[in-house]
């Protein structure tokens, strides 16, 4: 019995030797199709191979994708750590241009105005922390000659005076403040009055007789009687003009030429 098993055992043996010899012959036969075996093997073994195909190219791109996703993350760290750094810059670089161009306009204006005075250029340091007290500080004081009562103004119109003066400083009360006043009148109509500011972003204009032509949309300016300011400089524009039947003076409100919430640089009349 033993024998006998022994004999089968090497027998299945040579028999698959024979099959795989065969396989090999077949495929490497230099006929292009030997009784349409090879065809056969072919057709049968090709699911088998796109099988082991595709599993081996999935095994092997395994590592290449997680050595991928890792150049990603740090490309993608690097380029936010480099946004990061950039955009402060930018940012810097956006308002020296706009600065720039402020003081190229401004150098403009204090060159080329309408004025027979010399116009100084101050930039504005600080305000009033409150609404209640309108006042600035500038960076031109009385070593560049600037005076108490100096007219103050911008490319828009009348901003107001200068109450102190230091060495390298200056304060300005705008014309807003409750305690400002300014001989003006209706560049149309040339009706006479006196602008008073209200503590806010509202002016008054006072003792115009009803008799005058004062109408919304006129234009105001500075009257040629005032000792202070010069004359002709745009104060604001007419907003409210009303007169009871009984009343001897309009109610003239004024909505200023000068946007003071906006104001950075400014110009003293010398």
């Amino acid at each position: 019995m033993t024998r006998f098993h022994s004999y089968r055992k090497k027998k299945s043996y040579t028999l698959v030797i024979f099959l795989v010899l065969l396989t090999l012959f077949v495929f490497l036969s230099l006929f292009q199709n030997l009784f349409g075996v090879r065809s056969f093997f072919i057709s049968c073994l090709y699911p088998v191979q796109l099988v082991t195909v595709s599993v081996f190219k999935g095994v092997t791109s395994i590592p290449r994708a997680i050595n991928d996703l890792r150049n990603l993350s740090g490309e993608n760290h690097k380029l936010k750590k480099e946004i990061s750094f950039l955009v402060p810059k930018l940012i810097t670089l956006t308002e020296l241009k706009k600065e720039n161009t402020r003081l190229r306009q401004a150098l403009s204006f204090a060159e080329n105005n309408s004025f027979a005075n010399k116009l100084l250029t101050a930039q504005i340091v600080s305000r009033a922390p409150t609404p209640w007290f309108c006042l600035l500080s500038i960076n031109q004081g009385s070593q560049n000659g600037v005076k108490n009562n100096m007219t103050v103004i911008s490319r828009d119109g009348l901003v107001g005076k200068i109450i102190e003066v230091s060495k390298y400083s200056s304060k300005i009360m705008l014309l807003t403040d409750g305690e400002s006043s300014v001989a003006a009148l209706d560049a149309r109509s040339r009706d006479f009055g006196v602008v008073a500011g209200s503590g806010s972003n509202k002016l008054f204009m006072k003792y115009v007789d009803t008799q005058g032509d004062i109408k919304e949309a006129d234009q105001v300016v500075t009257s040629n009687v005032s000792l202070i300011f010069p004359p002709g400089i745009p104060i604001g524009q007419v907003v409210v003009a009303t007169k009871g039947e009984h009343d001897l003076f309009y109610h003239i409100e004024i909505k200023p030429a000068v946007d003071f919430s906006r104001l950075e640089e400014v110009f003293i009349v010398l």
